[in-house]
């Protein structure tokens, strides 16, 4: 007996603007199970049915056949000629409704993806074994999305929208991608339809505009980007004024024996427990005993000795879990990290483990080799362009810590240094998105002054001086009082 679509169903599809002879063409039908009645969508792939969609017309709720593979909705239009010879643009939808809606609209070579939008950007990959396992059904069809010329990404006009957009365009390749912009108040093609008309779905699919070409922009050239993210990083006295910002350099100074590394392990705890994935390129610190007994202190909030059993094994698991750490081959102990060897491997970490923050710590202890034509500045200069490259590419968060230059006389009078400077360039401190100084002017005292002095313009923080008190037996700080306003 061929399946039908409950009466009621139609109603439902034809409210949304939906011809009903169309859901009929595209082997909808209704499935009764648990005592309810199902709008069941089938997923056909190379001719053979491998996946149902059921969704309740009463409320929004979805389920899929258990242990079915994720394919493309209205995936065989890829095997239609005019696609595979390259002729043809094929519209990407985040949902079937709107990908019926394209389709009844004149853009019958139209998908959907199978499982919606994620809350955030998965970020780059470089083959099927490093994506994420809601993205396999992309790889199902490589070889068949590799003919079309071009895509319509008509995905929903949000923040998970704008995530899967970035997320399809950096699989199938920016270059071959287009985007739409709807009416004001519409977030996709069935809120057009039913607002507007099936004209003005035309309009939006016929005017999409390709990804911006490289060094000439218009506005209406870029798609909005996934909103920018500040992690708390739970900083006594003022949490407002720094946090953790994706795709941002931050810089980090201070004499030596002012406490940078004491705070920055602080952070880095606070990062971890907040589920934030690290890793560190520590060339100065051993790691053992050193590094890893300051981040299980500031982890523990205790000294290492009095850590107990079960909460030295939670916090070893949580670094086993979040934390990656970058060092020199101990095979090859003449070897030194080179800065693109660095990169190269912080790009990994972010593919393979998510890193979501990466740490050099310190700048100095890196192999600097420069271009025969370079001096320090020019070589500087380079290098922070090439963090901030991929910073932006990887939408990851990267803290450079860099000695500044020794001061004439340091004591309990010393000034503060600025990022102006650190060793090297005037480069730090006008390239970078933020700016950190950790300084302790009275080497008696467990005062710590942070100060914020550089925020770039329109990112999350203030430009602020505050006190922190280090209080050894917890590995942690406290609100020092007195926050100053940075000049």
């Amino acid at each position: 007996m061929q399946d039908t679509i409950h009466p009621k169903h139609l109603e439902w599809i034809e409210a949304r603007g939906i011809s009903a002879e169309l859901a009929v063409d595209l082997g909808l039908f209704t499935k009764t199970e648990g005592g309810k009645r199902w709008i069941s969508v089938p997923f056909i792939e190379h001719g053979k049915v491998l996946n149902h969609k059921y969704r309740l017309a009463s409320e929004k709720r979805h389920m899929m056949d258990s242990g079915a593979p994720l394919t493309f909705w209205n995936h065989d239009v890829l095997l239609l000629d005019a696609v595979r010879s390259g002729q043809q643009t094929v519209v990407i939808t985040e949902g079937e409704w709107d990908g019926m809606v394209a389709i009844q609209c004149g853009f019958p070579c139209t998908m959907s993806v199978p499982n919606g939008a994620p809350e955030k950007e998965t970020g780059a990959v470089s083959s099927e074994d490093d994506d994420a396992e809601r993205y396999r059904f992309v790889w199902r069809a490589k070889p068949q999305l590799d003919n079309v010329k071009s895509f319509i990404l008509a995905v929903d006009a949000d923040a998970n929208g704008n995530a899967l957009r970035a997320d399809l365009a950096r699989r199938l390749g920016p270059e071959r991608c287009l985007f739409v912009k709807y009416p004001e108040g519409c977030k996709d093609l069935n809120e057009v339809l039913l607002k507007h008309g099936e004209a003005e779905v035309v309009r939006v699919l016929g005017g999409a505009k390709p990804y911006p070409i490289k060094g000439i922009y218009r506005f209406s050239d870029f798609p909005e980007p996934p909103p920018m993210t500040a992690i708390s990083l739970a900083l006594p006295a003022c949490d407002d004024c720094f946090r953790l910002v994706p795709s941002t350099l931050t810089i980090w100074t201070g004499f030596a024996g002012a406490g940078k590394t004491s705070l920055l392990m602080f952070l880095i705890a606070n990062a971890l427990r907040a589920g934030v994935n690290i890793a560190m390129g520590s060339f100065e610190t051993a790691i053992r005993p050193i590094l890893h007994t300051k981040l299980m202190e500031a982890l523990c909030r205790s000294w290492i000795n009095n850590i107990p059993p079960s909460q030295r094994m939670w916090a070893e698991d949580l670094l086993d879990k979040r934390f990656q750490i970058i060092a020199q081959d101990s095979d090859d102990p003449d070897h030194e990290l080179t800065l693109e060897e660095t990169i190269e491997l912080a790009r990994v970490s972010v593919i393979r483990d998510g890193i979501q923050l990466f740490i050099v710590d310190p700048w100095n202890e890196l192999e600097h080799k420069r271009r025969p034509d370079e001096n320090e500045g020019e070589y500087t200069s380079r290098a922070i362009r090439a963090w901030k490259a991929f910073a932006k590419t990887y939408r990851c968060a990267v803290w450079i810590v860099a000695h500044p230059r020794k001061p004439a006389e340091f004591g309990k009078s010393a000034a503060a240094p600025g990022l102006y400077d650190v060793s090297g360039s005037a480069h730090w401190a006008n390239k970078a998105d933020y700016g950190v100084i950790v300084h302790r002017p009275d080497k008696s005292s467990t005062i710590v002054e942070m100060t914020i002095s550089k925020v770039r313009m329109g990112y999350p923080g203030r430009e602020r001086t505050i006190k922190l008190d280090w209080h050894w037996t917890t590995a942690s700080y406290v609100d020092g009082g007195n926050d100053v306003e940075a000049a």
